[in-house]
This record gives C-alpha cells, structure tokens and sequence, in this order.
C-alpha cells in the first residue's frame, strides 16, 4: 500500500508538471501572435484613417488620440496586451468605429465555425466510410479507385475545387444561391467544398491505419474467437485504426478552420474572414489583432481536447493495457 502511494504521488507531479508546461506553452504561443500581429500591422504602410478620402488632418488628429493611436509603439503594445488580459479586446477602427471587437466577432466567429463544424462532419463521414471500405480489401477495384479520386481531390486543393464547384453549379442555374449564410441553399455548396478537400485525407489515413490492422493479423485474431467477419471489421479494427488518427484531428480541425477564409471568399460568406480582409485593407489594428488572437485560443484548445482523447483512448497511454 505504502508503495502504491509512493507510486502516486509522482505521477500527480507529472501530470501537474505536464499541465502547466501546457498553460505556459499556450501562454506563450498567445503572446507571440499578438507581437507578431501588432508588429505586422504597425509596421504596414498608413494608418487607419489616412485612407479615408477628405478626412481634414484635424479630424484624423482627434480620431488617433481618441484610439490611443497618437502613443508611442510600446505605449500602445502595452495597452493593448493589458486590455488583453482583462478580456477586453478593445473597439473596431473600420466597422462603425468605437464598435467592440468583440460584437464584431461575435456576429461573424459562429458563422465560420458552423461551417467548420458541417465540413469536418462531412469529411468524416465520407473519409472514415470510404477509406474504411477500401482498408477493409486492401488491392481490391475499389481501393484502387478510390486511392485515384482522393489523390486528385488532395492534388486540385480547395481553391480550385471551390472555383470550379461556384462556375458549374452556380453560373448554371441550381438551387444554390451565393452569398449569404442563412438557409441550406447558401450553406451546402461551401461545406461542400471544404468537407470534400479534408474527406480525401482522411481516407488515406483510414485506409492505410486499417489496412495495417487487417494485413497484421487482427482481423483473423478476431475472428478466430467465434466474433463474425463484419463485426470484426466495424467494432474491433475500424475504432483501433481510428486511435491514430486523433494526432491528425487537430492540425486538420486547424486547417479546417483556417481553410474557410479561402471558401468564406470564393462563394462570398459573412464570416471571420470578411474581418481579416477588410480589416487589413483599412489597417483595423484592433480587429485584426483581437480576431488572429481568438482563432490562435481556439486551435490551441481544438489542438488539446484531441490530444486528450488520444490519451483515454489509446489504451497503451491510459494504462488499460497492462
């Protein structure tokens, strides 16, 4: 008992010391976008009032000292980061100035994120199901094509199949409409588009992960114990192969969301990426800093809830295999 405890108590240190390496690294990782982002932005050519044609020099004056914009570059670095801190992400120099960044945001984050969530569902459910088939028979008609179809999705990127899906299926004439992001008409043709892109790389990693389980003994291990072929594929390998695949969900829910700026773009959606884009061509100091900084927190908690799942999961790292 006295060894069980002794036994314990390292492991609490461990995870505690695990747990705030993790918290400082976030902490880090924060503070360097936002100098990044600050510097970037200062150091672009005008200001966010020099692009405003007819704007008397008095006026843009009393506009910059009302924002702070007349402070020196630290003075400024440190107000900012300080408003940071308190959750304050400070007010909007283009969209009806003196507006909070957080408003803005508010209105255009979950529009962004619920095409995010559609897309990811959608590659999941075709990259898990097909890649699982093609795994299931390893060489097989199938496999082969649909190892062809998704290395052409992966080799043509979002761009491409974006433009080409908005030049078929719009110009044309259809049920879909552009612009917009308030009924099913505007919102399937931009998941669409961004579910199909991440499908074909979950595929791949599904087919190989499976294949592995099925060409190394798994499948007749399981069957060998009386458990029928189908269910030996569907609940015993598929799960396994789909433990790996955790470390990939982060960077790819990050390239998701990241990805929607291109597809917010190419079929005219209100979402984060109209602040991005409008922010920076008015020099939108605040907005554009408070957006990058909210994006960066969310990947970076997206990042950890899959590592965290990773870790119960996979019974080698969560100790249920001893």
């Amino acid at each position: 008992m006295l060894a069980d405890k002794a036994e314990k108590k390292p492991a609490h240190r461990t995870r505690r010391l695990v747990a705030t390496g993790r918290i400082a690294a976030t902490l880090g990782v924060l503070l360097a976008v936002y100098s990044v982002t600050f510097a970037m932005m200062r150091l672009a050519p005008g200001g966010p009032f020099e692009q405003i044609e007819g704007l008397p020099a008095e006026v843009r004056s009393n506009l910059e000292a009302r924002f702070g914009l007349d402070r020196s570059l630290p003075e400024q670095y440190l107000t900012t980061l300080w408003g940071y801190v308190q959750g304050d992400l400070g007010p909007s120099l283009s969209y009806a100035p003196g507006r909070p960044v957080s408003d803005v945001l508010s209105e255009t984050l979950p529009v962004s994120l619920e095409l995010g969530l559609y897309a990811l569902l959608l590659a999941l459910a075709l990259g898990v199901t097909s890649g699982a088939l093609a795994g299931f028979r390893p060489g097989s008609r199938l496999d082969r094509t649909s190892a062809w179809v998704s290395l052409g999705v992966i080799s043509a990127s979002v761009i491409v199949i974006g433009a080409l899906v908005r030049a078929f299926l719009i110009f044309r004439g259809g049920p879909f409409d552009l612009g917009g992001f308030d009924s099913w008409r505007s919102k399937v043709l931009p998941a669409v588009t961004l579910g199909l892109s991440y499908a074909a790389i979950f595929q791949r990693l599904v087919r190989s992960n499976v294949a592995a389980q099925t060409e190394g003994g798994s499948f007749e291990a399981v069957t060998a114990r009386g458990v029928p072929a189908r269910t030996a594929r569907w609940r015993h390998l598929l799960p396994q192969a789909l433990i790996p695949m955790l470390d990939y969900l982060g960077p790819a829910v990050t390239g998701i969301l990241t990805g929607s700026f291109v597809v917010e773009t190419i079929f005219e959606v209100p979402g984060v990426s109209s602040c991005f884009v409008l922010g920076a061509q008015a020099r939108d100091y605040t907005l554009v800093s408070g957006a990058i900084l909210v994006y960066t927190a969310l990947l970076l908690l997206l990042t950890f809830v899959f590592e965290l799942l990773h870790d119960i999961l996979d019974p080698r790292l969560s100790g249920r295999a001893s």
